[in-house]
């Protein structure tokens, strides 16, 4: 996942506007899925992994396009929608 990626996924970030996603926008979302999940934080339940999965979604389309750090501010703000019982907010 090299810069080149990143500049990709930024100009396929303007797309994302408009409802469309390109697959480079899904393979830096999936990279940055299979980084937050191989954190070592456990996820206890299929909901934990599905409000993973909308934060990174959420992340990404405000432009947030960097795998390594959607995958940590995902992993944080996943946890504290866990923390805070608010699932059905994000």
């Amino acid at each position: 996942m090299g810069g080149a990626m990143n500049e990709s996924a930024q100009q396929s970030v303007s797309e994302m506007v408009s409802g469309i996603m390109s697959p480079v926008d899904l393979r830096v979302m999936q990279h940055a899925m299979f980084m937050a999940c191989d954190s070592g934080d456990t996820l206890r339940t299929v909901d934990d992994v599905e409000t993973l999965g909308r934060v990174v979604l959420r992340l990404y389309a405000a432009g947030l396009v960097d795998p390594q750090k959607l995958a940590d501010a995902a992993r944080t703000m996943a946890g504290v929608v866990h923390i805070q019982g608010l699932r059905r907010a994000v």
